[in-house]
């Protein structure tokens, strides 16, 4: 399994963990393709609102720590700050954790 697949792996991890606290409207699917936050002019529609997306993304640093060590930063206020960019879909955040890594 490469580095890449693994993170996918363990952040699909969390997605299971978060969708158990989330109301059927507000879970997200496990797909490379799913929008998490809805901006006009960005992205298409997404489930994720700023306090659900912050809650997110904490549940996917917990899942990293695991598996990397509790050292393992995720700089989401870098992250929230590039969201067009690195959260706009899982692919995207997969590939930020993988460049985090690298």
């Amino acid at each position: 399994m490469s580095n890449l697949e693994k993170n996918k792996a363990i952040i699909f991890s969390a997605i299971d963990e978060f969708n158990m606290s989330q109301e059927l409207d507000g879970r997200l699917e496990k797909t490379e393709q799913t929008i998490l936050f809805s901006r006009a002019g960005y992205t298409g529609k997404g489930v994720l609102d700023s306090l659900t997306l912050v809650y997110f993304l904490v549940t996917v640093e917990e899942f990293l720590q695991k598996i990397y060590g509790e050292n393992f930063n995720l700089k989401t206020q870098n992250l929230i700050e590039t969201k067009e960019k690195n959260l706009k879909d899982i692919s995207s955040l997969v590939q930020y954790v993988e460049n985090l890594l690298n």
